[in-house]
């Protein structure tokens, strides 16, 4: 019998995966998000989360996932605010998995809002960044920021080795605001 920490560390776990497959179903392909180099690589890793994760990510997860739950103007305005904070080629991957994403989903019947917003991604209308079609998509589906947070880091360091990718999401998530790393915590 395992320990009742251990049943919530997998059912957490079990949690992320799900998020992932129904947010970001074509995760193969989507290649590389904005985080470039080796996930196990200690230094690399540290310079994503503080110039990329923590400052501009974690925030426009939040953003996008409140606005997820309002409508598409909310959707659309956090997706331009993403697209001013995050810029060049890291912007250009962001865009183009997002892009990736709109164009293989559509809305779950009666989210109008989402449906419009994949619909001006797809029209050029609005950037469409991966975090933001992420954390939108899954708010809908009614998934917790924490969880949506720990499935985008997911999503960026998806290269680390099996056996390593828990401690590093965790690391990723630590110096996040508002966000609890301890459920996370490899076992």
């Amino acid at each position: 019998m395992q320990p009742a920490g251990d049943k919530a560390l997998l059912e957490m776990r079990a949690e992320i995966f799900r998020l992932v497959r129904l947010c970001a179903p074509n995760l193969a392909s989507l290649g590389t998000i904005t985080f470039e180099g080796e996930a196990s690589n200690e230094r690399q890793r540290r310079q994503w989360i503080d110039s990329v994760f923590i400052p501009v990510l974690a925030p426009a997860i939040q953003t996008a996932w409140w606005a997820g739950k309002s409508g598409f103007r909310e959707m659309a305005a956090a997706d331009a605010a993403m697209d001013t904070k995050l810029v060049g080629p890291l912007a250009k991957t962001s865009r183009a998995a997002g892009r990736q994403i709109a164009v293989s989903l559509h809305a779950p019947i009666g989210e109008v809002g989402l449906q419009r917003f994949l619909s001006a991604i797809l029209r050029g209308e609005t950037p469409g960044h991966m975090a933001t079609v992420f954390a939108a998509r899954a708010s809908v589906f009614h998934f917790p920021k924490d969880v949506v947070l720990a499935g985008l880091a997911f999503t960026e360091m998806r290269t680390a080795r099996v056996g390593d990718l828990w401690t590093i999401i965790e690391d990723c998530l630590q110096d996040v605001p508002a966000c609890e790393p301890s459920i996370f915590r490899a076992a």
